[in-house]
C-alpha cells in the first residue's frame, strides 16, 4: 500500500498542509536572502548552525502540522525494508542522481551558453564557506541534512502533493506532478548555490522523488541524498 493511502489525509487537508509548510519554507528562504546570508560569507559555524537552524523550523512545522491533525509519522514513508535493499537502492539512487543532474548541467550550459570552466567557478564560489568545514564536523552534517531534507521533502511534500493532487494513490499523473512539484521545493530551498545549483538539486529532487515513489519508501533516498552531501562536502573540503 502506497504512503499516500496509507496517510488518511484527505484533498484540502493535504493541500491546506502543503501550503503552510511550503510557506514557512519560503519565508525562511526569504529571511536568508533579505540577510545576505550567501555561503561565502558565513564561517563553519555560521554553516552548522545555519543548516541546523533551518532542519528544526521545517522538522518542526511538520511535527507540529501531524499532530494537530492527529496524523502518525509513518505517513511520511519511512517504513521497514531489508537494510541490503535500502542499501542498494539507496546507492543506486546516488548513480543516478548524478547522472541525471550532470544531464542538466550539460543542458544549463547550453542554453545560457557558459563554458563548464565558468559553470565550475560558479558553483565552486557559491559553495566556497563549506569548504572551510573542519573534517569532524563533515559527516555529521551530511547525515543529519540526508535525513531531514529528506522527511520533509519526500516524506512530506511529496505524500501530501500526491494526496492533494488525487484522490486515487495509484495515479502516476499525479505522483509523476507531486515528485516534480516536491522537487521545485527542494531546489527554491538551495537557492544560494546559484542558479546551477537549483538546476542540479531539481535534477536531483526527481531523481529522489521518483525513487520514494518506486519503492514507496523513502529511506533509500536517505542513504542517496547523504552519499552526496558527503562526496560534495568531501570534496570541496580536500579537493
Amino acid at each position: 500500500m502506497s504512503t499516500a493511502a496509507r496517510s488518511g489525509t484527505n484533498r484540502p487537508r493535504a493541500a491546506l498542509q502543503v501550503f503552510l509548510v511550503a510557506a514557512v519554507l519560503l519565508v525562511f528562504i526569504a529571511l536568508g536572502e533579505a540577510a545576505g546570508s550567501g555561503a561565502r560569507a558565513l564561517s563553519p559555524r555560521d554553516i552548522a548552525e545555519g543548516v541546523g537552524l533551518g532542519g528544526a523550523i521545517l522538522l518542526g512545522s511538520v511535527a507540529a502540522l501531524l499532530a494537530a491533525f492527529r496524523e502518525p509519522w509513518s505517513t511520511l514513508g519511512f517504513r521497514r525494508e531489508a537494510p541490503a535493499a535500502v542499501l542498494s537502492w539507496g546507492l543506486l539512487g546516488l548513480v543516478a542522481c548524478y547522472v541525471v543532474a550532470g544531464a542538466g548541467t550539460v543542458l544549463y550550459a547550453l542554453a545560457a551558453g557558459l563554458a563548464p570552466e565558468r559553470l565550475a567557478a560558479e558553483k565552486t564560489a557559491a559553495l566556497g564557506g563549506f569548504s572551510e568545514l573542519p573534517p569532524p564536523v563533515i559527516l555529521p552534517l551530511a547525515l543529519f541534512t540526508g535525513v531531514y531534507e529528506e522527511l520533509v521533502f519526500r516524506g512530506f511534500f511529496l505524500s501530501r502533493l500526491r494526496a492533494a493532487l488525487s484522490a486515487d494513490p495509484r495515479s502516476r499523473a499525479a505522483a509523476a506532478c507531486a515528485v516534480a512539484l516536491s522537487s521545485a521545493l527542494f531546489a527554491a530551498g538551495h537557492f544560494y548555490q546559484s542558479t546551477l545549483g537549483v538546476v542540479q538539486t531539481f535534477a536531483v529532487g526527481l531523481v529522489l522523488g521518483a525513487l520514494a515513489v518506486r519503492r514507496d519508501n523513502v529511506w533509500p533516498c536517505v542513504v542517496a541524498h547523504a552519499g552526496i552531501n558527503l562526496i560534495g562536502l568531501t570534496a570541496l573540503r580536500f579537493v
